[in-house]
């Protein structure tokens, strides 16, 4: 029973390290290009036009700062265009006192995803050769576009950044493991498989050809889906960690606005993780959890303590060091996150849990005033097997 207990905590800290070293194994490949004045003066001689894009539904608490952000970059985008995503608070007002045009996105045709509509009609409405699209919750240092273009011609295609999550109260470090996940789902580098949400830069001439959001109207996970309609196009995409760069906070109206997020990220993108990382994320999953409850019962001299306490504490010690050395560059999260992993479980699988609840009944998540609906998992199978059935065979 010994070596099977060590057996499953060996494995999952190896199902650790696929998800949380390998998207920063090297940090050089991971992080946007830096810029000197030499390698942004053929950009701007080429009069490079960006315009940003950034769909915004209720989001007056966190636009006024990425604005701000916007106001100061050293290469200026030629516009900035706020979709009003029939917002019910004071986005509009704030996003016209931060010098954006504000355009309402109205009421979105059947059949399309609320933001993948927004992106949609500020591409339409850009004027710049070049289209920005970024989160609300978003900030940019004062050289993040310039930076993103010279990712953009080195690339070829599309770039996207994931950023780095800042955050501010100590609920907001639950977010750690959430993190991590997304970045292991999703890829670092020139083999990703689809691109970030919060920030994704392509040229108009790009995004045209690759069918733009509409392309992804239906898509829960559009930012997936337009990662593959690129690929699909033979148009390569090149995803980063946002570093200094490109950064945000993502929940500071509390905890339960943190777990509605994350349970309808968790219903969106389940579906579309590779099957090697849910597979690399269960074996962690047990690998931790095996590895805490040894650690207690054996400190505690319980019984059902079965590995010897300091060999207990050396595996703890390495669950530990692993995510001390990976999370700092997924966000702000502090050594005491990487120490304390079992309650930050604890929170993932309880999130998980609820979504998968959710899958299985059906329901809806709120989020941002909004009812994101999630059918029932027999009712998606039957769908499925339907669309699928033949027809006019004898």
């Amino acid at each position: 029973m010994t070596f099977f207990l060590i057996f499953l905590i060996a494995a999952g800290w190896i199902g650790g390290l696929l998800l949380f070293a390998v998207p920063v194994y090297r940090r050089g490949r991971s992080t946007l290009p830096s810029c000197s004045a030499d390698t942004l003066r053929p950009d701007r001689s080429r009069g490079r036009s960006v315009s940003v894009v950034i769909p915004a539904r209720n989001e007056a608490q966190r636009i006024g700062a990425l604005l701000a952000s916007l106001t100061v970059q050293t290469l200026a985008p030629v516009e900035v265009i706020v979709v009003d995503d029939q917002s019910a608070d004071a986005t509009e007002a704030v996003a016209q006192a931060g010098g954006a045009r504000v355009i309402p996105a109205g009421q979105r045709p059947d059949g399309w995803i609320g933001k993948s509509w927004a992106c949609q009609v500020g591409a339409e409405a850009a004027i710049g050769d070049t289209i920005l699209f970024l989160d609300a919750d978003v900030t940019l240092a004062d050289d993040a576009i310039e930076r993103l273009l010279r990712a953009l011609d080195e690339s070829g295609g599309v770039v996207s950044v994931q950023p780095y999550h800042r955050t501010v109260r100590l609920y907001e470090r639950f977010s750690a493991l959430f993190n991590a996940q997304v970045v292991a789902s999703i890829g670092v580098g020139p083999t990703a498989r689809g691109l970030f949400g919060p920030c994704i830069m392509m040229a108009a001439t790009t995004y045209a050809r690759c069918g733009g959001h509409e392309s992804v109207r239906g898509s829960i996970v559009d930012d997936i889906a337009l990662g593959a309609r690129c690929l699909d196009a033979g148009i390569p995409i090149r995803t980063f960690l946002g570093g200094r760069a490109v950064r945000f906070r993502m929940y500071p109206e509390g905890p339960r606005q943190m777990l509605s997020g994350w349970t309808k990220n968790f219903l969106q993108g389940a579906d579309a993780t590779p099957r090697l990382i849910l597979f690399a994320q269960s074996m962690w999953i047990v690998g931790a959890s095996t590895v805490a409850v040894q650690t207690i019962f054996s400190g505690a001299a319980l019984p059902v303590g079965i590995i010897p306490l300091p060999a207990a504490l050396i595996m703890y010690a390495f669950y530990s060091a692993l995510l001390a050395v990976t999370l700092p560059h997924y966000g702000r999260f502090g050594a005491v996150t990487a120490l304390l992993f079992p309650l930050h479980l604890v929170f993932f699988a309880c999130v998980a849990a609820y979504a998968l609840s959710v899958r299985i009944r059906g329901g809806s998540v709120n989020w941002r005033g909004r009812a994101v609906v999630v059918t029932p998992l027999g009712e998606r199978r039957r769908n499925r097997v339907e669309h699928r059935a033949p027809t006019g065979r004898a």
